[in-house]
């Protein structure tokens, strides 16, 4: 939260560590954030804990929320997000991300889905530290993988489809510095470690 960035939040929660975080969106009942700000908008709280569990749902992949079209392109879109902005702590915090990207060369990695809107992702690796965003790249990108449709991203990001053929296919694009593609994938691949997808 930085002051003065946006409005005043109505409510504020505490959580006392990432662990404590991890827990309650893990759905641990013991792990409720202590409201030190805005407890008595109790029909707000209950709003935030149903969101919670609808998002809990669409990151997790449950049944119901993959039944649909609609449900199987939120999931993909958001997975899409997480895994991207993801990278930054991986690079700095997972050994094996941290040595697949030492190996990449350095620059601007985005991803996107083709015809979405708000669904492109870039990951900037630098020398010293990296960067990564949501939304408009901050220049020309290096190395740009793109996917054809929700359906392609669904299955690549569930790795459910083989992304070599999809790529071949022309399901899956990869214009530019590809072995910055391939170490960024690899460091990608790591999230399945720390996500429940």
């Amino acid at each position: 939260y930085e002051r003065g960035a946006a409005r005043a939040p109505s409510v504020v929660l505490l959580f006392f560590s990432d662990r404590h975080l991890n827990a309650f969106f893990g759905g641990h009942g013991w792990a409720m954030p202590l409201p030190v700000w805005g407890g008595w908008r109790l029909a707000l709280l209950a709003r935030f804990t149903r969101l919670t569990d609808r998002l809990t749902a669409v990151m997790d992949g449950h049944a119901e929320v993959l039944e649909s079209a609609e449900g199987r392109a939120l999931h993909a879109q958001l997975s899409l997000i997480v895994a991207g902005l993801g990278l930054c702590p991986l690079a700095s915090g997972d050994g094996p991300a941290r040595a697949a990207l030492a190996q990449a060369p350095m620059g601007l990695a985005c991803f996107t889905i083709e015809g979405a809107q708000n669904s492109t992702v870039w990951f900037d690796h630098g020398p010293d530290a990296c960067d990564a965003g949501w939304g408009k790249p901050p220049r020309e990108p290096d190395v740009a993988i793109s996917f054809v449709d929700y359906a392609v991203a669904y299955g690549a990001l569930r790795e459910e489809i083989d992304t070599i053929a999809a790529i071949g296919a022309g399901q899956i694009k990869v214009v530019g510095l590809i072995p910055l593609a391939d170490g960024v994938n690899l460091a990608m691949e790591r999230l399945s470690d720390y996500l429940q997808t």
